[in-house]
């Protein structure tokens, strides 16, 4: 594979498992959920709704990664990276809909089930090699 097709790979699959993040925490946090917020959530509610949350970096970490090669942990990096500048944003401006560690867990989570896909999909007996 040449570096001009390695590279547009990349960001080819940067962007759509950063979009397909982007739409399924959108679609598990506020339409299945109606927003998850600390203070006014049940405890149910903000236990699957995380668990929502964990599933959907999951799958986003996978469908990223079957678009690159096995070896390609760049979009991975890159959406990462994106995860960490929101969380900061986030922090700095205080739109906060909990506490700081409720934050923190809900953006770990989404690194984790990230990777987690990643993972999964260079497991995958059917990934490209």
């Amino acid at each position: 594979m040449s570096a001009r097709t390695k590279f547009f790979l990349t960001g080819l699959a940067t962007v759509i498992g950063g979009c397909c993040l982007q739409l399924y925490v959108t679609l598990s946090k506020d339409v299945l959920f109606n927003g998850i917020q600390f203070c006014s959530s049940s405890s149910s509610d903000l236990v699957l709704g995380t668990m929502a949350l964990f599933a959907s970096a999951i799958f986003s970490g996978f469908i990223a990664s079957l678009i690159v090669v096995r070896d390609n942990f760049w979009p991975h990096l890159f959406i990462s990276l994106g995860i960490i500048a929101k969380f900061l944003l986030v922090a700095l401006c205080g739109l906060w809909s909990g506490p700081f560690w409720f934050e923190v867990g809900l953006h770990c989570s989404l690194l984790a089930g990230l990777w987690l896909g990643w993972y999964g999909a260079a497991k995958f007996p059917l990934a490209p090699v």
